[in-house]
């Protein structure tokens, strides 16, 4: 039977299926790239007058924005830990593995 990994959130994973799991978290995680990086190019609000309510508006529009980097920053670093951990419980897994085989 393989062994199982906790990937938190009272979740585990059956250590075959690591692979498929990381490459699913790696796809999730390019997205997010992406779209971080539309949003860099495409996302600043200019004030629509030259009055001060426009550049209030303006103001909170791109502290939306902001807000928004920093959540995709965060989620993208989530990910990038996750598959980090996954990949070092696999190679530990299979170290182990390997030492339990030299000792048979």
């Amino acid at each position: 039977m393989a062994g199982q990994i906790d990937v938190g959130g009272g979740y585990s994973i059956d250590i075959d299926d690591a692979k498929k799991f990381t490459d699913a978290l790696q796809a999730q995680l390019d997205q997010l790239q992406i779209a971080q990086a539309q949003a860099n190019r495409e996302l600043v609000v200019f004030p629509p007058g030259h009055d001060d309510y426009s550049a209030a508006w303006a103001n909170s529009a791109n502290q939306m924005v902001t807000q928004h980097a920093t959540w995709n920053q965060g989620k993208q670093q989530e990910l990038a830990d996750l598959i980090k951990k996954v990949n070092a419980v696999v190679e530990q897994y299979k170290q182990t593995e390997h030492d339990n085989t030299l000792r048979a």
